[in-house]
């Protein structure tokens, strides 16, 4: 295997340390390391973020100079001590209605693959850390956060499974418009479920978008307890799970069902009722919110018949298509690094 070794560039460009995976030396994966600025210290236990990114990654140093989610910034800006590790899992990009490109995040579910990766990243890092002293420091984690973006949700899903010995450290994991999982066995919505179901104290928060609307919406139902794994109403309602936050992004319209509905005008309790298909036996539920200016109201949705997002309903199925702006792929650290106190 090709040894692991870190360089620092932009030393004097941006406050912090910012090192990149030699060229020559990338080890399982080119990486990305941002150590934010701090106080002098000889702590050598880090809190660690790993970004796992999505389409349009050019390679391992455009995920801190060109990509929009601004990874650096938003890690500086939340005065957090963590360390940020991102690796670079292929480039993808659009050609017409379809895709090319080598992007790819099936080895993340390799045997131990998540502890090894973070045992190179770590031991580069000592090395790099100890040119400067008499001796190397041993470096160890101490929360986990694995976050991600659009196609870096599989990976997400994958790495979960192979953090090895730093499977306790994990304490949370964040995804913004990446549950893309509907034909996936399980789906998206009933992996997470699952999952956190089965976790002690470990977290997950999902911030979403348009093309990730079925199964996330799924998962928060599920979540709640209103909806079965099937995506039919769950009878009687089962208790919440309270480690699950899915909410909506940086959108303000939707376009649902050949229409273009205002997010904020929607009632939650006539969405809930909305997307969960009603029981044959049961009396049709006639809540419906009240019509504000001009968005369509509950009489008004042509609703689609046995509607069920067990059926994995889609509104777009390619990951990154509709979150290249900036704009919409800040939010992930900026919503989620209120979780590392």
């Amino acid at each position: 295997m090709v040894a692991c070794e870190l360089e620092q560039k932009d030393a004097n460009a941006f406050p912090g340390v910012t090192l990149f995976t030699k060229r020559q030396a990338p080890g399982m994966k080119p990486t990305a390391v941002y150590l934010p600025p701090k106080p002098p210290t000889a702590a050598t236990k880090f809190d660690v973020v790993i970004w796992l990114h999505g389409f349009y990654v050019k390679n391992h140093e455009f995920l801190f100079h060109s990509d929009p989610a601004r990874l650096r910034e938003q890690v500086r800006d939340s005065g957090k001590d963590v360390v940020l590790i991102a690796p670079f899992l292929g480039y993808e990009y659009a050609v017409g209605d379809t895709f090319a490109g080598n992007y790819s995040v099936s080895d993340l579910a390799g045997a131990n693959w998540g502890e090894r990766y973070l045992e190179e990243i770590l031991g580069a890092l000592a090395r790099f850390l100890g040119m400067s002293s008499t001796s190397i420091p041993q470096l160890q984690i101490g929360k986990l956060i694995i976050a991600c973006h659009s196609g870096g949700g599989n990976g997400m899903r994958n790495l979960v499974g192979s953090l090895g010995k730093y499977q306790g450290k994990l304490t949370a994991c964040w995804g913004f418009d990446c549950l893309y999982g509907a034909n996936a066995r399980p789906d998206d919505a009933t992996f997470w479920y699952q999952w956190l179901s089965g976790q002690s104290g470990r977290a997950l928060e999902i911030v979403y978008g348009p093309s990730t609307l079925p199964q996330s919406v799924k998962l928060d139902l599920i979540g709640r307890g209103l909806a079965t794994a099937d995506g039919n109403q769950a009878q009687p309602q089962r208790p919440a799970l309270k480690n699950l936050s899915v909410r909506v992004g940086h959108y303000d319209l939707f376009p649902a069902f050949g229409q273009m509905v205002r997010v904020n005008d929607l009632d939650p309790a006539f969405v809930d009722r909305f997307m969960i298909p009603q029981v044959a036996d049961q009396p049709r539920l006639r809540h419906k919110p009240a019509p504000q200016q001009g968005i369509p109201s509950g009489r008004d949705f042509q609703r689609p018949q046995r509607f069920s997002l067990s059926k994995g309903h889609s509104l777009h199925d390619r990951p990154g298509r509709l979150l290249q702006s900036a704009e919409q792929a800040l939010v992930f650290i900026d919503l989620s690094l209120t979780g590392l106190t």
